[in-house]
């Protein structure tokens, strides 16, 4: 059987652990400051994930990831993507 109506699957993200989220951009709920997500401390013990992310003028938010929420289309145009290496 082929889904042909479904063109493009989504990253698997793990709320639990934190797992899929590195490189996605998210809103931090309070300040709503958008930047892409760094790195990723893993759910250990009841304990909830941690998330860094990295705002556009270079300073880092963390918290756990219930701190953050996905942005929205509008929001991910905000951040630039970065330049490229190329020489």
């Amino acid at each position: 059987m082929r889904f042909c109506h479904v063109p493009y699957m989504g990253k698997a993200k793990i709320a639990a652990t934190g797992e899929g989220y590195l490189g996605e951009t998210m809103v931090h709920r309070l300040t709503h400051a958008v930047g892409i997500v760094e790195s990723v401390t893993e759910a250990k013990a009841g304990w909830q994930p941690e998330i860094t992310l990295k705002l556009a003028d270079g300073t880092f938010k963390k918290g756990r990831l219930s701190d953050f929420r996905e942005a929205s289309n509008n929001e991910r145009k905000k951040i630039s993507p970065a330049p490229s290496a190329e020489t």
